[in-house]
């Protein structure tokens, strides 16, 4: 009886040893794919991480781009506002010419007298001019001063004669006068609106180029958004795994260390088993038995009587 359940304790311990054998090869397996899992978590946040950068780079950028846009545009609108303003001044000021300009007609020999007489004053004044600046400043003889006095006397007159057909031709001359100054008005405001529609062209170049840069850095932030929340769904798809099978590895050790309690039990009982055994036949022999021995023996005996009652 006492060999029969050895050898039946002997086949339940292997029977134990090859479950925990298998049990740890399970749970070597399931800490393998854990740990890939990690790895791969580590790897799509790193993923997700610098997806979010980018975008948050490029959404600073789109703001920035989208305030020089703004600056653009309305610099834009105001030079169009300008172009609007000038060129309406420009037609009412071509309006007040043309209408000059048929005041005049007619008078062309008027016109041309009159700009004879308004060189010839010019003349005449620029010499009285400078004869007066020599008879103040120069030492000269009494005759000589005498010359001078008469000659500025003379230019006075023929000054004052020109000055007098002038008077004749006032109206017109009026009119040449405001004629002369719209001319100088108009082209004024022509070279204005020129280069004014020039900086409008520019700045109509700029804002569209401007535009497109928005439109583009937007893209590329949206994708790399997308990219983001791919790679973070990925993130909590693979935790959620990985929490499950933390949740397995945690059941797989429990079984494990229960197992191997048992395991322990078995291989105390079966050691226990073997040493009764050996001290029993060393007993019948009629062979001393140290304490040891006999206290395995007796162990033995109630172990075995113990599971044989059960």
């Amino acid at each position: 009886m006492t060999k029969l359940l050895y050898v039946f304790k002997l086949q339940a311990f292997k029977g134990l040893r090859g479950r925990n054998s298998q049990l740890l090869s399970e749970l070597n397996g399931i800490q393998e794919r854990a740990e890939k899992l990690q790895q791969s978590i580590r790897q799509e946040r790193e993923l997700a991480d610098a997806e979010a950068k980018k975008r948050d780079e490029l959404n600073t950028a789109f703001k920035q781009v989208l305030k020089e846009y703004r600056e653009l545009r309305d610099k834009r609108n105001e030079t169009l506002a300008k172009a609007r303003e000038l060129r309406d001044k420009k037609e009412n000021v071509y309006q007040e010419l043309v209408k000059l300009h048929d005041q005049l007609k007619g008078k062309e020999t008027e016109v041309n007298a009159l700009r004879n007489i308004e060189r010839q004053v010019d003349r005449l004044k620029e010499t009285l001019k400078r004869i007066e600046w020599q008879y103040q400043t120069r030492s000269m003889p009494a005759s000589a001063s005498k010359s001078l006095e008469k000659e500025m006397e003379e230019l006075e007159q023929k000054i004052a004669a020109s000055e007098k057909k002038l008077q004749v031709y006032k109206q017109t001359f009026d009119v040449k006068r405001a004629y002369d100054e719209k001319v100088t008005e108009f082209r004024a405001l022509k070279e204005q609106f020129r280069e004014t529609v020039s900086q409008l062209d520019d700045l109509r170049k700029l804002t569209a180029e401007k535009l497109a840069e928005i439109k583009r850095v937007k893209r590329e932030a949206d994708e790399h958004h997308q990219q983001y929340i791919e790679h973070a769904n990925q993130v909590i798809k693979m935790q959620a795994e990985l929490n499950a099978i933390r949740m397995q590895l945690q059941e797989s050790r429990r079984e494990t260390r229960q197992r191997s309690q048992v395991e322990q039990r078995v291989k105390n009982s079966k050691l226990l088993t073997e040493k009764a055994i050996k001290a029993k036949e060393k007993l019948n022999k009629g062979e001393k038995l140290d304490f040891e021995e006999w206290q395995a023996m007796l162990l033995g005996e109630e172990l075995m009587s113990n599971q044989g009652g059960n």
